[in-house]
């Protein structure tokens, strides 16, 4: 992963659109004539429009999929794209922002990322084999009225990289109040949630927002927060192949890590707790 840290703000920069569909490198297709650069705002927004990328493209300040039109942004296989500071799918508006991240491509963002904010709706698909790593939050449905879908499917991997100041939010801004607008996580069979911290209050996921495990995915923690996410679970936050409650935590002392999985079948001799929780 490229290093990006935040550290305050950078020389002006443009916003700087991409005009109908094609790929990333194509400098005539962006407003202006050239591909954006380390200062810009590189948007997706127009018409409900498709830009690919495939290669190693210049960093970029912030991405934003999805700004009062809709877009859609694809990386494909060898495609690296770099923000400086945010990603967002589904920015603002009553749009869509679709980003979908394939097999053997990485996003590198630098500060937080974002989906379904003030009132759009955002996508985010990472597909096999391929990363988002995440210097800072995660902020899904953060504002009122937006709302998202996050799948991180098999193989596919979403990684908070930086220090526990980046936390988990689903349908919240600060991880404690309740934004208004809605997330629906799912961690599906061969997938990878690797969080920094959640708040052990259990206000990271909000009333309308879930978080759900299918199959052989894992959500994993530095430290231990069996007690953390057992109430989460406990509290109608957390599913297992769709059934709330339905899900196993353990903590390895000696990797310092705590994980999440599906819980799996009862033995004759296992105990369901009432909320699903297998003991």
């Amino acid at each position: 992963m490229i290093a990006l840290l935040y550290a305050g703000s950078p020389a002006k920069g443009q916003n700087i659109r991409y005009m109908g569909d094609g790929p990333w490198s194509e400098a005539a297709n962006w407003v202006g004539g050239a591909i954006p650069g380390e200062f810009d705002t590189a948007r997706i927004n127009w018409a409900n429009n498709t830009v690919t990328l495939d290669y190693e493209a210049p960093l970029v300040n912030r991405v934003q999929i999805g700004v009062d039109e809709s877009g859609n942004l694809v990386i494909e296989d060898g495609g690296v794209l770099s923000a400086f500071q945010d990603v967002t799918a589904g920015n603002n508006g009553s749009v869509t922002g679709t980003l979908t991240v394939n097999s053997g491509a990485v996003v590198n963002v630098g500060r937080i990322l974002w989906a379904g904010r003030m009132g759009s709706f955002g996508t985010i698909d990472v597909n096999d084999g391929a990363v988002i790593n995440v210097f800072s939050h995660l902020w899904f449905g953060p504002d009122s009225t937006g709302s998202c879908v996050v799948n991180i499917n098999s193989g596919g991997a979403i990684i908070q990289t930086g220090n526990v100041d980046g936390i988990l939010g689903l349908g919240t801004i600060n991880a404690v109040d309740p934004s208004g607008g809605t997330a629906t996580l799912n961690v599906n069979d061969g997938g990878l949630l690797a969080l920094n911290n959640i708040h052990a209050a259990g206000t990271s996921i909000q009333p309308g927002s879930m978080l759900n495990i299918y199959g052989s995915g894992r959500v994993t923690l530095p430290g231990d927060f069996v007690g953390v996410m057992e109430s989460y679970a406990a509290a109608g936050f957390i599913s297992g192949d769709d059934v709330v409650g339905n899900v196993a935590v353990s903590y390895d002392l000696g990797g310092d890590e705590t994980t999440v999985v599906v819980a799996p079948p009862p033995s004759p001799s296992s105990s369901v707790s009432e909320w699903g929780l297998y003991r």
